[in-house]
């Protein structure tokens, strides 16, 4: 998860609260972030990669700009909620028979991209409204170069599949920004960000659990 670092950077040079703000605009803001990935995954199977990646990436930008237009309490609250319903709108996709083979070039291009989401989120965040912060945090760089090599590579299925996972881990990152928010307001802004990131790795015990009971089951 690249969110959790960058918080933690943004935190080194910045208050607690003002962290919080940038957290709950980039919790409100979340909901952009399944719009492209759900966008995403029912353009894969009729469009090349890059045409699905511009679409979701249309798909990003009008939501994003739906949310500046929105008060900030009625956001969070309907991000929580799309974050959490995200699964149901991601279209069928057929299970991946074994591992997929990415090649090196991908890891080098989702580094490149992320140290440079980094750069602007720290150049940014004390110069910019919080909003802009959250644009940055919640375009997913993972979610968008990945899909994009396994597509080109394996196909619109194998996409598709890949991004039913993400749609899972949302979940998670939205609890970990939700509980990160929360606890910076409430003690130290250290413990806050632990606090966070346990949020988030308890939900993914509670998915590796909830997976070795489904499997156990068949």
């Amino acid at each position: 998860m690249i969110l959790a670092p960058l918080i933690g950077i943004l935190l080194i040079d910045l208050e607690g609260h003002r962290v919080a703000g940038i957290l709950w605009a980039t919790l409100a803001n979340q909901s952009a972030c399944v719009a492209y990935v759900v966008v995403l995954a029912w353009a894969a199977l009729r469009f090349n990669w890059w045409q699905a990646a511009l679409l979701g990436s249309v798909a990003f930008a009008a939501v994003s700009a739906l949310v500046a237009l929105t008060p900030l309490p009625v956001m969070v609250v309907l991000s929580l909620i799309i974050a959490m319903l995200a699964g149901r709108a991601m279209p069928p996709a057929e299970a991946l028979r074994g591992p997929v083979a990415i090649p090196v070039s991908e890891f080098v291009v989702r580094m490149v991209a992320a140290l440079s989401m980094a750069a602007c989120v720290v150049l940014a965040a004390d110069r910019t409204p919080a909003w802009v912060s959250a644009v940055l945090l919640t375009f997913p760089i993972n979610g968008s170069i990945l899909p994009a090599f396994t597509q080109a590579l394996y196909g619109g299925q194998a996409a598709r599949a890949l991004l039913r996972g993400f749609a899972r881990g949302l979940v998670g990152v939205a609890f970990f920004v939700l509980a990160t928010a929360v606890a910076l307001s409430m003690t130290d802004k250290w413990i806050g960000y632990a606090i966070g990131v346990a949020c988030a790795l308890l939900y993914a015990v509670f998915l590796a659990s909830l997976d070795r009971r489904r499997a156990s089951a068949r």
